[in-house]
């Protein structure tokens, strides 16, 4: 089934339809839950009052974006079902995160992860961090919308800066409207729409070829092994250890400081954790079928650097019915709102609460500090565009090594000791940026790029002298070797830190162990004034889902074979289900809600 042709799939009506229902339903989300953003507080965290199945969803969405359905599809497309094992790591760090982290983090009772920093380490940890994490976040968005675009720019037809430019703007001015209220419920919504539609995706390809034995039987055999020269047992191993400290350290509380208590924090990270289950076993089987269906994509997709990136884009819309193809475009485009989320709405939370609060305006109100978090969320979003554009003409790497490598370099030395710090207490207040900084500087000198091309051959030299190593001077080091050196120098540095503990001052060691009996004290909402998980949520998201299913109902009417419309028919109903499922409880809880008023007054 080798098509050499350029493909190229041509929109109808119906596809047009959708696209411009759903970013008018994007655009009213952002309307309705600006209501529900009344202070800086409520902007940022939700006030508290976010639902655990919303805080799950949305931590489910921010870890990934249309980066998995371009990069990550590439990586499949090239190798196989090593990609699913990949993504089911991040279900056991979530899992860990549910039963041993998540309750912590919500019980530092704080808005933003640096503020658990400060109160840990001291202000000056929370400023270095600051100056470090927010040059890093807003370059992984810009890896993210490089990955929009490439799917975009696939559907369209358009160029990369030009799909950059609009895609960046539709989702500055969306997730500006109404902070983390707007996208959170994007993200619940966006990740229904997903689930339901990429198994539609899955089942279609499967039946496009036959049976998923035809699919085993005409891949490369390579693709069905974990194992290959390319990733040994090793990369796998240092993979995992990449994740894992990655997704539970501190950098990953936001989403729990948003809900009620400790046990919804935990809850939050299950959920996220059996979506990250199903998710990758039906994602990833278009972009691997792909390479059966399209051997030659490079043929099929000219205008792509990595070609393989539109794997999924391609096979998606090889078997999507016209509405659902438009649909597909809409929700891969706004999954992405959520990692802008993570490089635009957090790194303004950091901005207002850990610089301008406590450093330029100690006695800024509510409101001014409401106006300022708009205002540099706007500017937060145009730097990420700008940079986006500037690595769009990116062709040595492709966006999973891109991602790779932003992760290696400095997330993983960062996450490292903030990981530990939850176990590890008998440390002074120097000692995370210190395991940071050495661990970020191995990092570096494992690379070749630039002006680290001297000092990583002398690091190279100095290596190979031990006779452990036969490494060449002119490459970097092998992905293992980077990510067990930063577990050894960071941690070890960390955990070696715990030696000077003995000289840390009275007045310090009161403020460390305040910080621990705080984060170790479960949440009382009575007593702390939090109140009720808000049940608009439920109103909210049940009657959009509802208005997306009955919407995507009104397809049936458009000329496609019986498969197409038991296609469209299955994707409507279940999600218009789902949404009634909600409306319901919604107004169950909402009764039981005003029992209990009534009795207590």
């Amino acid at each position: 089934m080798d098509q050499t042709t350029e493909y190229i799939y041509k929109f109808v009506f119906a596809d047009y339809a959708v696209i411009v229902g759903y970013l008018v339903m994007l655009i009213s989300v952002g309307f309705i839950m600006k209501k529900m953003s009344k202070n800086i507080k409520d902007y940022f965290i939700g006030g508290n009052h976010v639902a655990w199945w919303l805080a799950g969803a949305s931590c489910f969405m921010m870890s990934f974006s249309a980066w998995t359905f371009t990069g990550a599809a590439g990586f499949a497309y090239k190798y196989g079902i090593l990609i699913i094992l990949l993504f089911w790591f991040n279900v056991f760090a979530f899992i860990f995160m549910g039963k041993f982290i998540a309750a912590k983090c919500r019980q530092t009772r704080k808005i933003t992860y640096l503020q658990i920093v400060y109160d840990r380490f001291g202000r000056a940890a929370e400023q270095v961090y600051t100056y470090i994490q927010i040059p890093m976040m807003l370059f992984g968005g810009a890896i993210w919308l490089i990955g929009l675009a490439t799917f975009v720019s696939v559907a369209f037809g358009l160029p990369m800066q030009m799909t950059i430019i609009i895609s960046g703007a539709v989702i500055l001015t969306y997730s500006t409207l109404s902070g983390s209220w707007g996208v959170m419920t994007t993200d619940f919504l966006q990740s229904l729409v997903l689930m339901v539609l990429t198994l539609v995706i899955g089942v279609l390809v499967v039946l496009k070829a036959g049976s998923i034995g035809e699919i085993i039987s005409n891949v490369p055999a390579s693709h069905l092994k974990l194992v290959s020269s390319n990733h040994s047992i090793l990369w796998i191993i240092a993979y995992f250890c990449q994740v894992f400290v990655i997704f539970t350290s501190i950098t990953g509380a936001p989403r729990y400081l948003a809900v009620k208590d400790g046990k919804a924090a935990s809850k939050a990270a299950y959920f996220a954790a059996a979506l990250f289950f199903i998710g990758p076993l039906i994602w990833f089987i278009p972009p691997i079928a792909a390479s059966y269906f399209f051997p030659d994509i490079a043929a099929s997709l000219p205008g792509l650097a990595n070609p393989q990136d539109g794997a999924y884009v391609i096979m998606g819309l090889h078997v999507l019915p016209h509405g659902l193809a438009g649909l597909l475009i809409m929700v891969i485009f706004a999954a992405t709102l959520s990692s802008m989320d993570t490089a635009v709405n957090q790194n303004a939370a950091i901005i207002c609460m850990n610089v301008y609060k406590p450093l330029i305006r100690p006695k800024a109100s509510q409101k001014e500090m409401f106006v300022v978090a708009h205002i540099v969320n706007v500017m937060l979003g145009l730097i990420v565009m700008l940079t986006a554009l500037l690595f769009a003409g990116q062709k040595d790497l492709p966006l999973f090594d891109l991602m790779l490598l932003l992760a290696g370099s400095i997330g993983m030395p960062i996450a490292l000791p903030f990981l530990l710090v939850y176990w590890v207490k008998k440390t002074p207040r120097w000692s995370a940026v210190v395991a940071s900084v050495l661990g970020v500087g191995y990092s570096a000198l494992s690379k070749t790029y630039g002006f680290l091309a001297v000092p990583h051959k002398w690091a190279t030299d100095l290596l190979n002298q031990s006779g452990l190593f036969n490494l060449d001077p002119t490459k970097e080091w092998p992905f293992p070797l980077i990510v067990g050196g930063i577990i050894l120098i960071s941690g070890g540095t960390f955990l070696l830190s715990t030696l000077a503990w003995r000289w840390v001052g009275s007045e310090s060691k009161d403020k460390i162990e305040d910080f621990y009996k705080t984060m170790n004290t479960p949440v009382d909402p009575v007593k702390e004034s939090i109140g009720n998980v808000d049940n608009r949520q439920f109103f909210i998201i049940g009657t959009l889902a509802m208005i997306v299913g009955s919407g995507l109902l009104l397809l049936l009417f458009t000329p496609n074979d019986m498969i197409s419309r038991i296609a469209i028919a299955f994707t409507g109903v279940v999600i218009f289900l789902v949404g009634l499922g909600f409306y319901i409880i919604g107004k169950k809880t909402a009764k039981s809600l005003q029992l209990i008023e009534s009795e207590n007054e």
